[in-house]
């Protein structure tokens, strides 16, 4: 019983981590594209740096979620 209840927050606490992740994917995306839309300087470098910060979470969350993974089993992504 113990093991089982372990296992079903393990599972719960990955399935929230990938949603977080891909919620943070699909930000840094629209971060690109609203970069190439907009012309002010200083407000391409706000983004740019919001975009930098959320890069950064995304690498905080994806060791969080292979902190999860049992032993000898890693989950490898490409750039984000």
């Amino acid at each position: 019983m113990k093991t089982a209840l372990k296992n079903t927050l393990t599972a719960a606490r990955r399935h929230w981590l990938r949603f977080q992740m891909a919620s943070l994917e699909i930000q840094i995306d629209g971060m690109a594209e609203a970069i190439e839309a907009v012309d002010d300087p200083l407000l391409r470098l706000r983004i740019g740096t919001a975009r930098a910060v959320a890069r950064r979470e995304l690498a905080r969350l994806r060791a969080e979620y292979n902190a999860t993974l049992p032993p000898g089993k890693r989950a490898v992504w490409g750039w984000a």
